[in-house]
């Protein structure tokens, strides 16, 4: 069995100079937790996932000074505004890259151990530089059933 055969598609993507409140709005809209990332000519460039939405430096400037310096910094009035600067940041700055990926004849004993060593949940799945497929954790459910 190969990456071909346990890999989902079509795969929903983004670019990487649209913004985190659109990339947030395909992932709520399809119930998908990644997003490709893709340059001006559709070749991945990096991954977005939910864990990229956390409060760290990448998402949030200050992230990890907000403890320090306000203390308890979670007021509703703080967190409106951290979540309206950061919805208009581009995908590019919260992005995950560079990104593994396996080609779709990789055997899945090969995806299983990336993912595994790697500890990442999805590994898109590429022909050249264009990402044809997506394997998810979620995925290999499709081998016990």
């Amino acid at each position: 069995m190969e990456a071909r055969d346990l890999m989902s598609t079509p795969v929903i993507v983004i670019k990487a100079d649209a913004k985190v409140e659109e990339a947030a709005e395909l992932m709520l809209a399809h119930h998908i937790s990644c997003l490709p990332v893709l340059d001006d000519e559709g070749h991945l460039v990096g991954i977005l996932t939910q864990t990229d939405f956390g409060l760290h430096q990448r998402f949030v400037p200050l992230a990890g000074d907000l403890y320090t310096v306000l203390g308890s910094w979670a007021t509703p009035k703080t967190l409106e505004e951290i979540v309206h600067v950061a919805r208009d940041r581009p995908v590019k700055d919260v992005m995950t890259h560079p990104v593994i990926t396996v080609q779709e004849d990789t055997p899945i004993s090969e995806v299983v151990r990336l993912m595994l060593s790697k500890d990442v949940y999805h590994l898109p799945v590429v022909r050249g530089k264009q990402v044809v497929g997506l394997v998810t954790r979620h995925d290999l459910l499709k081998l016990l059933s």
